[in-house]
């Protein structure tokens, strides 16, 4: 460990705050340059004036490795980490108008609007326009602040109707099975 004489001036521990008397230590803890008392000085490691590189050679590697990044909290999509009964709701198809109609209800303008649930005022408007799509936040947020429902049951699509001719359609089994009475009745004939 390193230990300087006290300058001329007064300094203060980095860590704990007090004024240094005596001598000082410079340390590295968690990566940053810190001037320390001595009792301080042992929670990091004795800092090395960095050498000189010449210019034009490559750098060295980092003494100090760079703390990892954080990993993500979920590898889903963001709408399959919402719970079961989130995800299977559905945006109104009218929810311009029924937002318009709840914001003048309560005789609140698009400004007054926009501040409540904490969104830009050109979002707000491109929401009431129809030209925006809200996302799930800003949908709950509307329904919660104009007492509206904005968020329904996603319904099922209906199922395919029969075809014109009334009669059913032909699979694969079908031809299968076509194929095979050919066949046999082929190998019928030529036997005869």
């Amino acid at each position: 460990m390193v230990l300087f004489r006290r300058p001329e001036f007064v300094l203060n521990c980095d860590i704990c705050g007090r004024q240094i008397r005596g001598n000082y230590s410079v340390v590295v803890v968690e990566g940053a340059v810190m001037t320390t008392c001595p009792s301080c000085a042992r929670l990091g490691t004795p800092y090395e004036e960095p050498k000189a590189i010449p210019i034009g050679s490559p750098l060295p590697a980092p003494k100090f490795p760079r703390p990892p990044l954080p990993r993500p909290v979920s590898s889903k999509p963001a709408d399959m980490r919402a719970p079961r009964e989130i995800r299977e709701l559905d945006l109104a198809e009218n929810y311009p108008q029924i937002i318009q109609k709840g914001r003048k209800k309560h005789g609140l303008s698009q400004e007054d609007l926009a501040m409540k649930v904490k969104e830009r005022l050109s979002i707000m408007q491109k929401i009431e326009l129809g030209k925006m799509v809200p996302n799930m936040r800003l949908a709950k947020a509307l329904e919660h602040v104009l007492r509206i429902k904005l968020l329904v049951p996603s319904s099922e699509p209906p199922p395919p109707k029969p075809t014109a001719s009334g009669g059913k359609e032909v699979t694969l089994a079908d031809i299968a099975i076509i194929r095979k009475r050919r066949e046999e009745a082929g190998e019928d004939e030529g036997e005869s």
